[in-house]
């Protein structure tokens, strides 16, 4: 699957992406292509694979998957794509499937059909997650980014990007950090965004320049060289075409020098603009002493001059690098600029001088196939004795060093072992009493407090029904009011005990849980029929201990029942009320407000829930007041400073 990532590394397709690197891209995909065996490919060819690949392991099937789509992928579309197709349909196994659903994505891309190639890789990139490996997703991803991007859907190449992103930082690898950089380069070139693409495709070549020799380095030189001269950055361009010059000449140092391909990427039309900027290449190349960016801006310039008939420019522009490779001992290049002269002079009708620099070239052509010949015999003969010399020198320390290796280590190995199993048998067996020691002493504790949160519940029960009965047995409305609110709560502590007795974590109380039934009992005991409150609750889920919430159950006991006693007049309809409870920072805010007539300006602060709330409040360290409401009503916050928050 990783294919997938190098085959769809394509530029854009906007006005800003010259075509030239989409050809050079279609060009590389093509040697790959050439290098398959010519084989008719057709649907019989196809089942044979398929029974041939299913019989063996993934990285097997990898490898057969990888030989059928190079084939596939060097037919022209017309035909791959029944073909792909096919593949797909007959291949049973989801691992198969989902390889051919890659490459299938992959080839529509590089045939300008993106819209057809996001179906397929969102099928293939729904597989990968069960049947393939995180570098799977990962080029999905990055082949789905990449589609987006050829549509100009930045938005959505974004997001592929960002997963890939978090996915390549995973995998420590250096090619899918650099894909992913530079698809975001892509990606913000293609809404013009320069700033952004210049800092994801430097990121992308700083990353792949870590590996010495990779095989994609020539790749992204040759997009920062076109990237870096559309933008018209002269400086960045001068230095990255230094750089792929001498990765070239080092890769193929026997091809001609005026073969680089290189030559692709700069525009020879006889512009004033186009002089001008070469003009500028080879100033900025002359005083960074960028000798190859200067030879490559020189030479193109001279060919401009040539075509236009001006070979005396041509000749200026030339003599300048004579100097500057003087001092050097560059043959091959000094042979292309004295072929070059000897053109131009000729061109000028100096014929003496067209004569002097072709002998020049002959002479530089004999040394250089004559040293050549020499010194690759001479470095055969040496690396010959040496690599003999060595490899016998290399077998007699090698058997010594292994017998000393294999002796030291069968010593080591038995004492280390000898050491640590008898510490370990000590140690386990100490760690085994204990665990089950502290395993029956849990289980105990856990008995007791289940026990005692059931006995207390138990009393408050009781407690409760005394009360009832003692409220029933009343005639004062007042006193029985009065035992009413005291029965509530008693029933805010049962209610707590209850929840710990009958759940497993016996230490704390959801606040969301308890606070929703907690309200919900508070009404169904005050409200009577045609005097209805509608209430909302918004509470944050957390696990309070038993000292904190119990205290904050009973003052939103106490809000609430104010609230249904005192807010609304008789004939008041439409009533409402909204309870919150969130943690800010380190505090705990419980807020209670209503639409109500709102409170007296003097409260009483006599009155015994009042003297509680405060009693409460003052054990909390948190403070209680009352707010009138923006229109009407009243809002009471209470802010928590001590509270033990368990999770």
């Amino acid at each position: 699957m990783n294919r997938i990532v190098y085959f769809c590394k394509l530029p854009v397709n906007s006005s800003q992406i010259q075509p030239m690197i989409k050809s050079l891209l279609y060009f590389f995909i093509f040697l790959c292509s050439c290098q398959s065996i010519a084989q008719q490919i057709n649907k019989r060819y196809i089942d044979s694979m398929l029974v041939s690949i299913s019989r063996h392991d993934k990285e097997q099937v990898r490898s057969g998957m990888d030989e059928l789509n190079i084939k596939l992928s060097s037919l022209p579309r017309v035909e791959a794509n029944p073909l792909y197709q096919y593949l797909i349909e007959k291949a049973k196994d989801p691992f198969i499937k989902m390889i051919a659903l890659g490459d299938l994505g992959g080839f529509l891309i590089a045939n300008d059909a993106p819209d057809e190639a996001i179906g397929y890789l969102i099928k293939g990139l729904e597989l990968s997650k069960n049947q393939g490996e995180i570098e799977d997703r990962f080029s999905f991803h990055v082949s789905l980014a990449n589609a987006f991007i050829f549509q100009n859907r930045a938005e959505e190449a974004l997001s592929h990007l960002n997963i890939a992103e978090s996915m390549a930082v995973e995998l420590k690898q250096t090619d899918a950090v650099a894909s992913v950089n530079y698809s975001k380069g892509m990606m913000y070139e293609s809404i013009e965004d320069f700033e952004q693409a210049t800092t994801y495709y430097l990121k992308a070549w700083d990353t792949l320049n870590l590996v010495e020799d990779h095989p994609e380095r020539g790749f992204y030189l040759f997009v920062l060289v076109d990237y870096f001269k559309r933008l018209g950055n002269i400086k960045e361009q001068t230095r990255f075409t230094e750089l792929l010059a001498n990765y070239y000449s080092k890769r193929q140092p026997e091809i001609p020098f005026t073969h680089l391909p290189t030559a692709h990427i700069f525009d020879t039309s006889a512009t004033a603009e186009n002089i001008k900027r070469y003009k500028d290449v080879i100033r900025v190349s002359d005083s960074m002493g960028a000798i190859n960016s200067m030879m490559y801006s020189s030479l193109f310039l001279s060919n401009i001059y040539l075509k236009e008939g001006e070979p005396k420019a041509a000749i200026e522009v030339l003599q300048p690098l004579i100097r500057s490779l003087d001092s050097t001992d560059r043959r091959q290049q000094k042979m292309v600029l004295y072929e070059k002269l000897s053109v131009a002079y000729e061109a000028n009708d100096d014929f003496k001088n067209a004569l002097k620099f072709k002998n020049m070239v002959s002479q530089l052509r004999d040394t250089l196939v004559s040293e050549k010949t020499k010194r690759n015999i001479a470095e055969l003969e040496v690396k010959y004795d040496l690599q003999t010399k060595e490899r016998e020198l290399e077998q007699q320390a090698a058997s010594k060093k292994l017998l000393y290796w294999i002796l030291g280590s069968v010593f080591v190995v038995l004492l280390i072992l000898s050491v640590f199993f008898l510490k370990n048998r000590k140690k386990n067996q100490k760690l085994a009493q204990q665990k089950k020691l502290l395993e029956a002493t849990v289980d105990e504790k856990n008995v007791l407090l289940k026990e005692t949160h059931h006995r207390v519940k138990n009393s408050f029960q009781i407690v409760s029904s005394l009360l009832y009965l003692q409220s029933e047995n009343m005639q004062d409305s007042e006193a029985q009011q009065a035992i009413k609110e005291a029965q509530n709560r008693v029933r805010s502590m049962v209610l707590i005990h209850q929840k710990l007795y009958n759940k497993d974590q016996l230490v704390g109380i959801d606040t969301k849980e308890y606070f929703h039934d907690l309200t919900r009992e508070i009404f169904d005991s005050h409200q009577e029929n045609g005097k209805m409150v509608n209430y909302t609750l918004h509470v944050e889920s957390m696990l309070l201990d038993i000292e904190s919430i119990t205290p904050i159950g009973l003052i939103l006991n106490e809000l609430i029942t104010n609230v249904l006693k005192h807010a609304y007049d008789v004939d008041d309809k439409d009533r409402k009320m909204e309870i919150s409870f969130q943690k800010e920072g380190n505090r705990l805010i419980l807020k209670v407000s209503d639409n109500g007539k709102g409170m007296p300006e003097h409260v009483r602060e006599n009155s015994f829930g009042i003297k509680l709330m405060k009693a409460l409040a003052k054990k909390l360290k948190a403070t209680l007041q009352f707010k009138k409401a923006s229109e009407n009503g009243t809002i009471a916050i209470l802010e928590v400073s001590r509270f033990n928050l368990l999770a």
